[in-house]
């Protein structure tokens, strides 16, 4: 073929991919054979198709899994929907809604790509979302994030929405007119945007837990691993996969709960140094108490053109990085002419400095635009140059949980914002949340694990706002951490 020639079958497909459609509402009685391939591993896991929803009950078998998968393959951009609720949340139990490549031969999956949300655990209100790269291990987050609920009362709208830059997960509940109540979005180790990929409902009895924040000698040559929150018994056994730069940590071991957040593993040996990166994860071999219901309403899922899905992503909605590139927040007076200030004169500078160079602007009065000699508008984001602040990283990081002065409190009226961070946790071993204050007030929270290799740069496209007269703070909340924070921001009413 000469090179750039039109090819039929890649480019077809391009163009039938924009608007490719599936929706299953589960009307009838039966799974529709057309759009689903179903396969079970072990006889204890049932589905059952009634009232408008599919019924997948889990049974107590440990290791039992069933699947629906999507008939129709689809391509990156598209957008799935999942309405889903669960008779009740236990441990033991996974349930994924993931979108999973297929090898381009056989259309089965292949193992190498997916982003998924993942149910477990005893919360109705948390979840995990999941993203694979290349046959790499799943990155999952790394504690349960937010969703509304998947509680037998209501129902929770669960979305995926995968492009060639980034990620986005949401949830939202049902049949409301409200914003999406919760997103979060992966930049890194997402799917492969070039792969063909098929919609699939997995369901097992296993519970998998991410966020191993360290695997260390445990003193007398044995494997220690640490996870906050691990819920595990002494006498419990379980599956340790995906750990880097320990290879004795990987395999199935009973374990011996030392507190709350780390538990040993018996007969392990310990050698090298642990690599976080984010993959590990640990499962307990312990079937589910009671067998749970998993209810799907229904499933909907529309490949897009580029520019729909970064549309349709955001929806207008406030939530920062979802916005349609203006998000009115509080309603507009329109102002006909130039601009006046509330007793109607013409608007005037009202310096807190140097009168030539003024620093602030008082509530209510207008400033002057500044163009160059020629009539082109100058403009600089957030405000001017002499309102700007910027805070370097202390040397050696914030090592305890004391709180670090960003930017000290401003003048009556006056407010901080942080526009931009970059953020580094170069601890070996102790993983930290990192949080900012707006004075004792937390406006910020992120979790940082240990062995950072490089910072992470974040912009804040709505700025972090404080209260006036207030400093802006930032600390550790554990002690033992190694971190460098550098801020960016202004001051302004």
């Amino acid at each position: 073929m000469i090179a750039g020639a039109y090819d039929w079958t890649d480019d077809m497909l391009k163009i039938k991919s924009m608007q490719k459609k599936f929706r299953d509402s589960f009307n009838g009685t039966e799974i529709n054979p057309a759009r689903w391939e179903v396969a079970a591993i072990g006889g204890g896991i049932t589905h059952a198709v009634a009232d408008g929803a599919v019924t997948i009950s889990t049974g107590t078998t440990l290791d039992d899994e069933l699947t629906l998968t999507s008939r129709t393959t689809f391509t990156i951009p598209l957008r799935v929907m999942v309405a889903v609720n669960m008779s009740q949340r236990i441990v033991g139990q996974s349930v994924w809604l993931e979108l999973v490549s297929i090898d381009p031969t056989t259309g089965q999956p292949d193992g190498r790509n997916a982003a998924a949300w993942r149910l477990d655990g005893a919360s109705a209100t948390l979840a995990n979302y999941e993203v694979q790269s290349e046959g790499a291990p799943r990155l999952g987050s790394t504690s349960g994030s937010t969703i509304p609920t998947t509680a037998p009362a209501g129902w929770s709208v669960l979305e995926l929405e995968p492009t060639n830059d980034e990620c986005y997960f949401h949830g939202r509940l049902l049949d409301t007119t409200a914003a999406r109540s919760n997103s979060y979005v992966r930049h890194q180790q997402i799917p492969e945007p070039n792969a063909l990929y098929r919609f699939r409902i997995r369901v097992r009895n296993r519970q998998y837990i991410s966020g191993i924040s360290a695997v260390a000698n445990n003193g007398s040559g044995a494997v220690r691993i640490t996870r906050a929150a691990h819920g595990f018994a002494t006498n419990d056994v379980v599956t340790v996969a995906d750990v880097s730069g320990v290879p004795g940590a990987n395999g199935s071991f009973t374990i011996t709960v030392i507190d709350a957040n780390s538990f040993d593993l018996v007969g392990s040996t310990f050698s090298g140094a642990y690599l976080n990166t984010g993959w590990a994860s640990v499962s307990r071999n312990l079937a589910p108490a009671s067998n749970t219901d998993i209810k799907v309403q229904f499933v909907t899922i529309a490949d897009y053109a580029e520019l729909t899905t970064e549309i349709t992503a955001g929806r207008g909605q406030s939530v920062a990085g979802q916005g349609l590139g203006v998000n009115v927040l509080n309603a507009v007076t329109p102002i006909g002419g130039q601009a006046r200030n509330t007793s109607g004169a013409v608007p005037v500078l009202a310096a807190t400095g140097y009168s030539a160079n003024p620093t602030a602007v008082t509530t209510a009065r207008g400033v002057d635009l500044l163009a160059t000699l020629i009539g082109a508008l100058v403009t600089k984001p957030y405000a001017i140059p002499e309102a700007d602040w910027q805070y370097a990283a202390v040397a050696g990081g914030i090592i305890n949980t004391t709180d670090v002065v960003l930017r000290a409190a401003a003048a009556a009226g006056i407010r901080n914002y942080v526009t931009s961070i970059d953020i580094r946790n170069a601890h070996a071993t102790v993983a930290t949340e990192v949080v900012i204050k707006d004075g004792a007030t937390v406006i910020w929270r992120q979790l940082l694990p240990a062995a950072m290799a490089a910072p992470v740069e974040i912009t804040f496209p709505t700025p972090l706002r404080g209260t006036a007269a207030t400093a802006m703070n930032v600390a550790c909340l554990t002690t033992g951490a190694q971190v460098y924070v550098n801020a960016q921001g202004f001051a302004a009413p």
